[in-house]
């Protein structure tokens, strides 16, 4: 049986009036008596009556007192009544005659339960001091007992179905409840069903339904208020609880005293519930209910990373099927059309030996042109692979040594010393560069000047011409497979770029040069990781699959 404070200060209150008013009549009635028999049976206990009920209303007043120790703190007060009523009574049986005791007997056993029930409050508060200590240390054990559990069991499972089944098991053999079980929720849906569960019988969870709906009575208990409001639920005494009285045989029959429902939420969305049940009332206070929350939230983070991880893991094998289609089609135009090709030009030639013509000469540059496209699309199949092995790159010298192996005619090439080494392909920055300086010869002209530097943060480096620049309304679509502003274009080469960026991790954006020029800054290519492990600061994967994954929250 549980009563709250207030109803508790209520009883003490009310058995003081009762004291007070018997007292004022016992003075009304003596007033021929001495001043100290009137003060020793009128208004000393009168003062006594009125401590005790200025007890009551200040235990009726307190917060500090839980209700399941209410009924403690008044047997107390009982026990002083009865004892010093019982005492009296004996003294009187005892010396009757004696003729030495007062001759009014119930004024004195008035007295002595004023008294009586006064020493009794005061050990009853006492009492329950002790006890709400004892069970705050208890609960204080419980709540570290929880955080560790799901610490561990987060960081450790690797599917929904095992972080689920761990959390269960763990909390069951922490000791701390007798057991546990969580449902799955969906929006759209009609009722909760335990997945995953530790404690009880298999024969309770497996049939269990939990409505959400708050027009049926199951749908207003703690699961379904749950799933509603997000906010964990608790009832404190379960077979005190209406809320709770569809289930009321339910947890009869397996000792289920107090329950608390908790929301597994993330980011406000709603992922199930965890129910966690103990075999004692008024477990769930106000530390403990924070504590549980917090849990709820933290594998609803753990769903989201696992489900995240697991879209992560069907991307790249995604990715990886793509590039085994591009390894194939890498294999066939290099194989099936460059074949072709050669045997065209090599005819060409002969015919332009035997006697050259505008025709023969346009069928010469068209397969010049074919040969270009050819090398562009097998780079840009190439290109866009995940760099799975990182090297040391040294950038300034990479960048010179590609400047001597491409068609520049008279450009120049201006190389920061403080460029530094990355972490990546070297073969596939060779190309990224080569791709670069062929673009700006080509829009700039035969005497363009270029420079490689580092940006000004120091998180990337950037290739720079004084050439006419990139218009603003063409920079939105300049890396796009196709596009070019050069008749002579194939309009592959910043596209290959772009995915040879996206291949290292790093992001490439075009602006204006400090010549007016066009300039392409590579951002997170910072330099190398100076720990010696020979990996980026930050290690490089697909740009899409990473940019995916932190959308879901990883």
């Amino acid at each position: 049986m549980s009563l709250s404070s207030r109803t508790g200060g209520t009883v003490i209150a009310v058995f003081g009036l009762a004291l007070a008013a018997f007292h004022v009549g016992t003075i009304s009635a003596a007033r021929g008596e001495s001043a100290a028999h009137l003060l020793a049976d009128g208004f000393l206990p009168l003062v006594l009556s009125a401590a005790v009920v200025a007890a009551g209303v200040q235990f009726a007043r307190s917060e500090g007192v839980a209700d399941q120790f209410v009924p403690r703190a008044l047997s107390w007060v009982a026990v002083g009544v009865v004892v010093l009523v019982a005492a009296t009574t004996w003294l009187y049986a005892t010396g009757a005659d004696s003729g030495g005791l007062p001759p009014n007997l119930w004024s004195t056993l008035a007295n002595a339960a004023t008294f009586g029930g006064l020493i009794g409050y005061l050990v009853g508060v006492y009492d329950v001091g002790r006890r709400q200590q004892q069970v705050r240390a208890d609960q204080l054990n419980r709540i570290n007992d929880t955080l560790r559990i799901a610490t561990r069991e987060v960081v450790a499972a690797d599917t929904r179905d095992d972080l689920e089944r761990r959390v269960c098991e763990r909390i069951q053999q922490s000791g701390s409840y007798e057991s546990a079980w969580i449902g799955r929720y969906e929006p759209g849906d009609d009722e909760l069903t335990p997945v995953a569960w530790a404690g009880l019988e298999d024969d309770y969870y497996e049939p269990l339904a939990i409505p959400l709906d708050e027009d049926v009575p199951e749908g207003r208990g703690a699961g379904g208020r749950a799933v509603r409001t997000g906010e964990i639920q608790c009832s404190q005494d379960v077979f005190a609880d209406p809320s709770m009285e569809p289930w009321h045989d339910l947890f009869a029959e397996h000792g289920v005293e107090s329950v608390a429902v908790v929301p597994i939420t993330h980011d406000g969305t709603v992922y199930g519930v965890l129910s966690v049940y103990a075999n004692r009332a008024y477990v769930f206070d106000e530390p403990e209910r924070e504590v549980l929350a917090e849990l709820g939230e933290t594998i609803g983070h753990a769903v989201t990373s696992i489900e995240a991880r697991t879209q992560l893991r069907r991307r790249e094998r995604e990715l990886a099927s793509q590039n085994d289609r591009l390894e194939e089609f890498a294999s066939v135009v290099s194989h099936d059309l460059r074949n072709p090709l050669n045997v065209a030009e090599g005819s060409v030639e002969l015919a332009r030996a035997e006697g050259d013509s505008e025709a023969l000469q346009r069928a010469s540059r068209a397969l010049t042109r074919m040969n270009e496209l050819v090398e562009d699309v097998l780079a840009l199949a190439r290109s866009g692979q995940v760099v799975s092995e990182f090297d040391s790159v040294d950038l300034g010298g990479v960048a010179a040594e590609e400047w001597q192996t491409t068609e520049t005619r008279d450009a120049t090439l201006d190389v920061a010393a403080s460029l530094g080494t990355v972490a990546g392909d070297e073969s596939r920055i060779r190309e990224l560069f080569e791709n670069l300086f062929r673009n700006a010869v080509e829009h700039g002209g035969d005497d363009v000047a270029v420079e490689v530097g580092e940006l000004a943060d120091g998180s990337g480096f950037y290739v720079a011409d004084d050439g006419p620049g990139v218009p603003e309304s063409d920079r939105e679509n300049v890396f796009d497979a196709g596009f070019t502003t050069s008749p002579d274009g194939t309009g592959f080469g910043l596209n290959i770029v772009e995915s040879i960026a996206d291949a290292h991790g790093w992001t490439v954006s075009v602006t204006d040069s400090e010549a007016g020029g066009a300039r392409f800054e590579f951002a997170n290519a910072g330099a190398e990781d100076q720990s010696g492990d020979g990996r980026a600061a930050e290690p490089a994967a697909d740009a899409s699959a990473r940019r995916e994954a932190d959308a879901v929250g990883e």
